[in-house]
């Protein structure tokens, strides 16, 4: 599902989304208004006692000053516990909105088809996962209560002004069809713009992630200064868009409070008037003036907010569109059990496939034939032919265009395709490690093992002695991807994770083709004894390492051209051969070389 087609919601209805997170936080929400009440309530006060006080005689003036100054503060101790107890409790509720936010999103995204991840940028995704909900939690925690504060400081404070004067609270109010028509208008903008820059952040994060992965290839090649243009043009269209968004909220923030200020003093000169024909007490145009600042300011920071929530949308709205996305688990969960104890025999029947992203391009033509039951099937062919293709469509990782894929005898298409994985083992071709440790990478395999039975996959592999030799032994970090073990202690690490997990079909895609000629041999008396009996696939680029495999199967381009021994096919005319003859001259060069 592309980015693009994901329609977006309506913008109330994001905001609606967006307060429904709050709900299971009812409480403590309510408790952060309470406080913001009070906290606003004050700042409503304040212009009530000054009002009071003016109205005093001469002689009582002196004396009242000096008690309002102990009220004021009171009660602004008062408000600073206040506000104390709003930004907490806000605070804990964006705080548990944005975890449950995240748990949700990684959720639905792990559970996504593989052909979901071939769309979209990793990185961007994590950018949505990590930038946008802090957005998202600012505007729950802060830009939310910040809106409410003042709103309410904006209401009851007009409601006050037109208790006091009518005539001038009409006055003011005679700007707010101009604030509220540039809002809409500058805000549909700002949201519009804020999207952007987040999904510009979102470009800017994958390009980093592919250089920082890909480090020692970039360095090779001295591209250190090429990756960083790529990286200055995408930060470059973040700062142009965010500059945009700065000038447009700067612009709106300023223009409301000029017209604010502006319609203020035209009040102030109208109520010196009013004052001067006895129509207004002094103290009634100081309180009214006051509020008039307090709605003043409340109203530009009203309008700073106002941008801030609209930012916070355009986040909200990438993240919605992820949780909108159909939950693949339950399908995934779906359909019947595999049979037990399972068989691992598989059978590929006319299938054809072209992978979703390239639909033009067929990968497989009617691919038929079959991995029986406790026997080693090996798939060779050129790159391209749609080797490790047959890998991802074996594990359900994608749905043939055409055809079926029997696992035991059963539809792929009607089974449970994570029960189906439980009974399947792959060793992949590029070694996935995780910045775990040797155990807790070897467990992926079977989560339970104990260190017995690590310590015996690793035998297995030529592995044990080097782990043992280690200070921290199977505790050592293998870093980042598995930086700190060479190619071929990967690969091997990999093949033990495989054992450990003592599948009904073994998946080996180029499992020896990093290894040296010693590990290779090692390696290949160990997994001799490991799928003896036991059903296994096997593909491989070194055809000496399938010497041995009870069928062979030849694809090119898709099709399969050859099936048989590794003797006979050897012998006979056509692809196979070709291979096997490229490979010994391979060899014999080598092998000159190093006379």
């Amino acid at each position: 599902m592309q980015q693009s087609s994901v329609k977006p919601k309506l913008r109330s209805a994001n905001i609606r989304r967006l307060l429904a997170l709050v709900r299971p936080h009812w409480r403590l929400f309510s408790l952060g208004l309470i406080a913001l009440a009070v906290g606003s309530g004050i700042n409503l006060l304040f212009p009530e006692i000054i009002r009071r006080l003016l109205e005093s005689g001469p002689q009582e003036l002196a004396v009242k000053t000096r008690s309002a100054a102990a009220l004021l503060i009171l009660i602004f101790a008062l408000q600073g516990f206040a506000f104390y107890f709003r930004s907490y409790f806000f605070g804990v509720v964006g705080q548990r909105v944005v975890a449950v936010i995240r748990a949700q999103l990684y959720n639905i995204l792990i559970h996504e088809p593989v052909e979901f991840f071939d769309r979209m940028r990793a990185a961007d995704l994590v950018s949505r996962i990590n930038s946008d909900s802090l957005l998202l939690q600012d505007a729950v925690s802060i830009r939310l209560s910040v809106f409410i504060r003042y709103s309410v400081q904006v209401v009851v404070g007009i409601i006050l002004m037109s208790y006091i004067s009518l005539t001038l609270t009409f006055s003011i109010l005679v700007v707010v069809p101009l604030l509220v028509g540039l809002s809409l208008v500058l805000g549909k903008r700002l949201r519009n713009i804020s999207k952007a820059q987040q999904t510009q952040l979102g470009i800017a994060a994958s390009v980093a992630h592919e250089t920082f992965d890909g480090v020692r290839l970039v360095k090779a090649f001295n591209k250190e200064d090429f990756e960083a243009e790529r990286f200055g043009a995408a930060n470059s269209a973040i700062l142009d868009l965010g500059l945009q968004r700065s000038a447009m909220a700067a612009f709106f923030a300023s223009f409301v409070s000029f017209l604010l200020n502006a319609a203020i003093v035209c009040v102030l000169f109208y109520g010196v008037h009013l004052v001067g024909v006895n129509e207004l007490a002094l103290g009634d145009l100081t309180a009214f003036l006051l509020y008039g600042v307090i709605v003043a300011v409340s109203f530009a920071f009203l309008a700073g907010g106002y941008t801030e929530v609209i930012q916070s949308l355009g986040a909200a709205e990438r993240i919605f569109e992820l949780l909108d996305l159909p939950h693949p688990g339950k399908a995934a969960a779906a359909g019947g059990s595999v049979s037990e104890p399972a068989r691992g025999q598989v059978e590929f029947s006319k299938v054809s496939f072209a992978y979703p992203s390239r639909p033009e391009s067929p990968v497989l033509n009617s691919v038929s034939f079959t991995i029986p039951s406790g026997k080693v099937t090996a798939i060779v062919g050129p790159s391209g032919a749609g080797k490790s293709t047959l890998v991802n469509l074996l594990l359900a990782l994608y749905a043939p265009s055409q055809g079926h894929i029997s696992f035991d005898g059963v539809d792929l298409s009607e089974l449970n395709a994570r029960a189906l994985r439980e009974k399947i083992a792959l060793v992949p071709q590029e070694q996935a490690l995780f910045a775990t440790s040797i155990a807790e990478n070897l467990r992926y395999g079977k989560q339970d093992a104990t260190l017995e039975e690590l310590r015996s996959a690793c035998k297995k592999t030529n592995m044990l002695e080097f782990i043992e030799g280690l200070p921290d032994q199977f505790n050592t970090p293998v870093g980042e991807r598995g930086v700190q073990l060479s190619t071929g202690q990967k690969q091997r690490l990999a093949i033990a994770r495989a054992l450990l997990r003592n599948p009904a079909l073994l998946i080996l895609d180029e499992a020896t083709s990093a290894l040296d000629s010693e590990n290779e041999h090692l390696i290949q008396e160990a997994l001799g004894a490991a799928l003896k009996g036991r059903t296994a696939l096997v593909i491989a680029h070194r055809l000496s390492t399938i010497k041995n495999a009870d069928k062979v199967v030849v694809l090119d381009r898709g099709s399969i051209v050859q099936e048989g021994r590794h003797e006979l096919l050897s012998l006979q005319p056509g692809l196979y051969r070709q291979l096997v003859e490229r490979q010994e001259l391979i060899a014999d060069v080598a092998s000159a070389k190093q006379a």
